[in-house]
């Protein structure tokens, strides 16, 4: 298999998804009236805002994509290449969900990278166009460098990398296909070791019960080992969205007003707070960490919910 090879399948594969997500929109709208139209033109302007993203830096800094952070990554790796056999894929697949899981889960606990992950999340509703939404500094060079970089670090050929990148971006795509289409979204047995639109719904809903929960975007494995696995009830349904209430209509609420509300919060605060701010996970203030995620999970819990 060859970089070459993978470019051409990825690049097939990415227009059938595309076309996919069109067919989706279509029925969503057309078929079951259950599309919010400004919501799904603000997903639309935030894929879009992503391509143009990363065209300029193709264009203008050429180590943003997985290949090139890869090949960084391989070239400066204490351990060597792991090469391409089969326990090597195997290494590789293990090496590479873990660094998902951990950028996934950096981006719900470090309230600066919050800011850039939350545009994700901000929907009201699940939808494979929701699954394109991201920001665009997100894409261009946070996850690039996860996906990339760091497996690679850690021995893992570059050609690895961006193939399970590409299983990662397909499965990952159809993980948020909506539950109007695919009402339970649990494939059988297939739910017992990867990820399934079920699992990911839990992601993406703001249920105290929910939240933080289901990092991983391929199989279960680190989430289960990590102890962030959550399965949907059927008896709660997921209420999509984050915590504050967002005008998923404006562009602007949706990618940069958490941006705004951390400025503030910034000033509002004084000496060492001001940083911890930042990296503390959000909801958190000083002295006061009772409306993070976490302390509200375990308050439910604690209480028996």
């Amino acid at each position: 298999m060859t970089m070459e090879s993978l470019e051409t399948a990825g690049g097939f594969l990415f227009l059938l998804l595309g076309i996919y997500v069109a067919a989706e929109m279509a029925v969503l709208h057309f078929r079951r009236h259950a599309l919010r139209l400004r919501e799904a033109r603000t997903t639309l302007f935030g894929a879009l805002s992503v391509g143009v993203a990363v065209a300029i830096a193709l264009r203008l800094a050429l180590p943003v994509s997985v290949a090139l952070f890869a090949s960084a990554g391989i070239a400066l790796s204490p351990v060597g290449s792991l090469g391409t056999g089969v326990l090597a894929w195997i290494a590789g697949w293990l090496v590479y969900e873990f660094w998902y899981w951990f950028q996934h889960w950096a981006a719900h606990q470090v309230r600066l990278l919050w800011c850039i992950h939350s545009p994700h999340h901000a929907p009201r509703s699940i939808h494979m166009m929701v699954g394109a939404n991201h920001h665009f500094v997100e894409s261009a060079l946070y996850m690039p460098f996860f996906a990339g970089f760091m497996p690679a670090l850690f021995g893992i050929e570059p050609v690895i990398c961006v193939a399970l990148n590409l299983v990662d971006g397909i499965w990952g795509s159809f993980l948020h296909i909506s539950d109007q289409v695919v009402p339970k979204g649990r494939y059988g047995v297939l739910g017992r070791f990867l990820q399934t639109p079920a699992h990911h719904r839990v992601h993406h809903a703001r249920n105290v019960r929910y939240l933080d929960r289901n990092y991983n975007s391929i199989t279960l494995f680190w989430d289960w080992a990590l102890g962030t696995l959550e399965p949907l009830r059927d008896e709660e349904p997921p209420d999509y969205g984050i915590t504050r209430e967002v005008d998923t209509g404006s562009f602007w609420d949706v990618h940069f007003r958490e941006l705004v509300l951390l400025a503030r919060d910034v000033r509002a605060t004084r000496g060492l707070d001001r940083l911890r701010v930042l990296w503390k996970p959000p909801g958190w203030r000083p002295g006061d960490a009772s409306h993070t995620a976490a302390a509200r999970r375990g308050a439910l819990i604690r209480a028996g919910g």
